[in-house]
């Protein structure tokens, strides 16, 4: 399967918070395909970064939610309507992988997504994507030593960054189900840096 057609595929079980599902399609999809180093995200995902990522998302929270003229003025907390998280361009930037957040006073919603662009506020530092470093390794090797002349490993290769995607949805719906802290109630929109599959959580 084409990856534009993989993709189409899994919007609409993205869209409809079936996030197994999606997994388990682009996993299936990924198996077709004779073994590369991109195989080694199979059954692997982010979870043991959910308490890191509760952090930062709380720390985020309090820091943006009483930023603002009636939040200095009144000392009051004013809730953002929404946040959006976007990973790096990791495909292309194998060094290192990371998230960053930016908080909206209007939530837009998922029909034209321009208003990502007009952000009251971002994190400062990035929290470090870690637990596939041997798969950056693999995306490494695809760029560096041109191994994606080889058309097994091309496929692989994009089916394996639509697995990267998923598995960050994944890291963010567990985060939010196993936290009962005020940001919890905020939706957060999340995908990487020039990737079209935007998962929206709460």
């Amino acid at each position: 399967m084409h990856f534009s057609e993989l993709e189409n595929q899994l919007r609409p079980l993205i869209h409809a918070n079936k996030l197994d599902s999606a997994i388990a399609i682009a996993e299936s999809e990924l198996m077709a395909i004779p073994e590369t180093g991109f195989h080694k995200i199979m059954g692997r995902n982010l979870l043991h970064l959910v308490p890191e990522l509760k952090g930062y998302i709380g720390a985020f929270y309090t820091a943006t939610a009483t930023k603002g003229f009636l939040g200095r003025l009144f000392n009051k907390t004013v809730n953002p309507a929404a946040y959006y998280c976007e990973m790096n361009g990791f495909s292309i930037n194998y060094d290192r992988w990371f998230i960053d957040l930016f908080s909206y006073k209007e939530n837009g919603g998922m029909e034209d997504m321009d208003w990502l662009s007009d952000f009251i506020d971002s994190t400062k530092t990035s929290m470090v994507i870690t637990g596939f470093e041997e798969l950056q390794e693999s995306f490494r090797d695809y760029h560096e030593n041109n191994t994606g002349e080889n058309p097994d490993v091309e496929k692989a290769c994009e089916v394996c960054e639509l697995l990267v995607i998923l598995r960050l949805h994944e890291l963010f719906r567990e985060a939010y189900k196993k936290s009962d802290s005020n940001w919890a109630t905020i939706p957060m929109y999340v995908t990487a840096h020039d990737y079209e599959l935007i998962y929206k959580v709460n």
